[in-house]
This record gives structure tokens, sequence and C-alpha cells, in this order.
């Protein structure tokens, strides 16, 4: 990031500096009031506003934009050069993404996107979870137990965990008394999410739910959920 470019908010995006509001010479001083700086444009005052960064798009000029989609919010470089980061809004997960629009006067020649989110059949859960009693799980056994089996899951990957319990989860050896699969998963910031991952764990009797938020970061915590469950 160009050191001469002046931010209103440091917050760090994924270690970008989050720069989504540059200031300008124009800009009020807040020891004075917005009447008093209108008053000296009426008069013949007129400041013209000066932009203290280099703006990166130019009339009628080509220019290249990526968009990439990082752990923490959205980053976008211009021509290579870094313009600005923003951090998803409360409750977003980048699951919930299904395309991008773009808005304004601007010709695009051409679009190449790579690991952009596409239709999930998790979007559906009630399509994709089955609720029939050959899918669930056994309870766990009182005698102990030969192999445990954790698996790491995302809350809304209902389409996942059952299309693990339609295959390897119902091998003779899974299904035998002494081996136990349990799927281990966090919590989703959509209520509507948990309600549905709760009533999924109930039937199934095969997800131990954790009590906090599921981020990419926390899979060491998930991970050590398993070794105490076991």
């Amino acid at each position: 990031m160009d050191k001469s470019w002046n931010f209103q908010n440091l917050e760090l995006v994924d270690e970008h500096v989050r720069c989504e509001k540059w200031m300008r010479d124009d800009n009020v001083d807040s020891k004075e009031s917005k009447t008093a700086s209108w008053f000296k444009r009426f008069i013949g005052r007129e400041q013209k506003p000066e932009v203290t960064w280099p703006f990166p798009f130019v009339e009628g000029g080509l220019f290249i934009l990526t968009l990439r989609a990082g752990v923490d919010g959205y980053n976008i470089t211009v021509g290579g050069r870094h313009v600005t980061s923003f951090p998803y809004r409360p409750g977003f997960t980048l699951e919930d993404a299904t395309g991008l629009a773009i808005k304004g006067d601007v010709d695009v020649h051409s679009v190449f996107a790579t690991s952009l989110p596409s239709s999930h059949p998790s979007f559906s859960p009630q399509r994709v979870l089955e609720m029939s009693e050959k899918w669930k799980a056994h309870p766990l056994p009182k005698s102990p137990l030969q192999l445990f089996i954790g698996i790491l899951s995302a809350t809304n990957h209902f389409a996942e965990r059952m299309a693990v319990r339609k295959t390897w989860m119902q091998s003779s050896v899974i299904k035998s008394s002494n081996v136990v699969a349990r799927f281990v998963v966090a919590l989703n910031p959509r209520k509507e999410v948990n309600a549905v991952l709760k009533r999924e764990a109930a039937y199934f009797g095969d997800i131990v739910i954790l009590p906090f938020m599921d981020r990419y970061e926390l899979v060491v915590l998930k991970t050590i959920a398993i070794c105490e469950f076991g």
C-alpha cells in the first residue's frame, strides 16, 4: 500500500489495510460547521476538492480489477495494485455467496472466475437429508472402542454428511459395535442453519456440536474436540 494514501480506518482485513474511505482536502474540519463551510463556497471561496491518492480509474481506459474473497473479507486490486479491503458483514459466510454483480458505467470486456461459489445442494437441506432409520448411527457402546473416527464438517454441509452416511459409514466394519464415527461441527452465524443442524443431530445421532462459531482458523479447536470426545 502506498504510504501517501490517507485512511480513516486502519483496521486490517486479511493482513491488508481496510481503506474503503479516503480523505479529501475538502472534508469539513471537525472545528468548522458544515454551514460555515458551504457559506464560504457561496461567497466566492470555492475550494476545488483534491484527491490525495492515485485514482485507479481513467474514463475510457482499460483496467483489470481483481476481487479476492479472503478469510476476513473481500480484497480488491486494480492493475495489480491493492486498492481496498473490507470485511464481510456480520453473519455472512462465504458459502452464502451465489454470484457477482457489476453495476455502474462500466464496459465489461471479459470476466475470468476461479473458485466462484456455485449453487450447492446444502442450500436446500430438506432435499438432501433423508430421514430414514437405516442412516441413523448406533448409540455409543458401553464396552471399550477399538476405533473412533472424528469427521471435521462445516455447519451447512448437509449434503456432504448425508453422502458419508450413505457410503463408507454403512461399511460392516464401521457398523460393528466397537467402532464409532461422529461428525464434529461448530455453530453457524445464521440461526436458521443452526436450527436445521440441531434437528439433524437429534435425528441421526452422529453429530457433536461445538459451542463456538465456525471459522477456518479454529479448525485446530475442532481437532482438539475430536481428541477430547474420543
